[in-house]
């Protein structure tokens, strides 16, 4: 008779040998999975999750057993295509083995912004490093040059020559429902434009029906999730214990995240940037999902700009966020507002006459 083990490590060892890291406090080993020949795959006694660094496989105990096979297998999702996926993977793989290399400046970056070592390996951080052709070199001799072309990862040269859509970022995968790394956004550290760029779309990924961080396959859920903006607001928000949290990727809501959504949740949060560009973005998302039925409430960080600035900065942290969440407004007073002249402002009013 199988008896489940007390910890994610624990069920991960009878599969693999394991490690405890002393840095990060979590496991490693071989992937069970992919069977590398090294320690890519990790378990946390904590939360109860597992990630590799190889293969992208990740989840909490019921999808490791799934995957193992203890658990009846879920079909796979047909129409995704395997090499992408293992190209993926093993790109998430290459920024993440950059970003850990001693004195990177991606990691240096990430701990100025308060992003600790634990938190860059459980969202699987990366680095891009500032050269012409590096994840390309890293991955030619593995894939047919077709297949590279194809993944949007890299482009070409009015030369001919093939070059690294990615430079000298720092890297953020983007997940589907079953844990696999579809794309990637990466941020600059500096001034420079534009500040993020993500993967084109591609046979994997549409930045209109993905969310980054969205919790597909969570245990529990509250009856509302909250939205923002970016991935260092994603993170923030869930290393402050805000589970159901998600982040758009370079857009306003679309009416495929406002279907996703609605399917898990029954009121929103919106947390948007402060400035115009986000509170024009979050005008367009209040209408599609006052649209889709769903209460909605507007979080408030002045004098802070964005989710992560306040939890970072405020001294207060997670106990004056929880208050900012408390104090949310209703969709139709952040309107109101924000409304650009009379004419606005009156609509708004007579759509609340009953």
């Amino acid at each position: 008779m199988y008896s489940k083990p007390k910890t994610m490590p624990e069920l991960a060892s009878m599969y693999t040998k394991m490690y405890r890291d002393r840095v990060s406090g979590k496991y490693f080993g071989k992937c069970p999975f992919c069977h590398g020949d090294i320690a890519s795959f990790s378990a946390d006694e904590k939360n109860g999750t597992f990630f590799c660094y190889a293969c992208g496989a990740g989840g909490n105990r019921y999808d490791f057993l799934e995957r193992i096979g203890a658990v009846r297998q879920t079909p796979p999702q047909r129409g995704k295509d395997p090499v992408l996926l293992r190209m993926y993977a093993d790109a998430a793989f290459f920024y993440y083995q950059q970003l850990t290399t001693r004195g990177n400046i991606g990691n240096q970056y990430l701990k100025k912004r308060g992003i600790t070592e634990e938190e860059m390996a459980e969202y699987g951080l990366g680095f891009a490093p500032d050269a012409f052709c590096c994840l390309y070199d890293s991955l030619k001799s593995r894939y047919e040059y077709s297949d590279l072309i194809r993944s949007g990862l890299f482009k070409i040269s009015k030369k001919g020559n093939v070059y690294d859509l990615f430079r000298n970022r720092v890297m953020f995968p983007i997940m589907d429902e079953n844990g696999d790394v579809i794309a990637f956004g990466g941020r600059v550290m500096d001034d420079t434009k534009p500040k993020y760029i993500n993967s084109p779309d591609s046979q994997l990924f549409s930045k209109r029906t993905r969310l980054y961080g969205y919790p597909y396959k969570a245990e529990r859920r509250s009856e509302a999730i909250i939205i923002c903006e970016g991935y260092m607001d994603y993170i923030a928000l869930h290393s402050a214990g805000y589970q159901d949290c998600a982040a758009v990727l370079g857009t306003a809501l679309t009416e495929e995240h406002v279907r996703l959504i609605a399917s898990h949740y029954k009121k929103v949060y919106l947390s948007m940037d402060s400035d115009g560009a986000g509170i024009n973005a979050t005008k367009k998302s209040i209408g599609l999902l006052k649209a889709a039925g769903l209460p909605v409430r507007v979080l408030d960080f002045r004098p802070y700009k964005d989710p992560d600035e306040f939890l970072r900065s405020n001294p207060y942290g997670v106990d004056a966020f929880h208050k900012r969440v408390e104090q949310a407004l209703p969709a139709c007073q952040f309107l109101a507002r924000h409304a650009s002249d009379i004419g606005e402002l009156a609509g708004i009013l007579a759509r609340q006459v009953p």
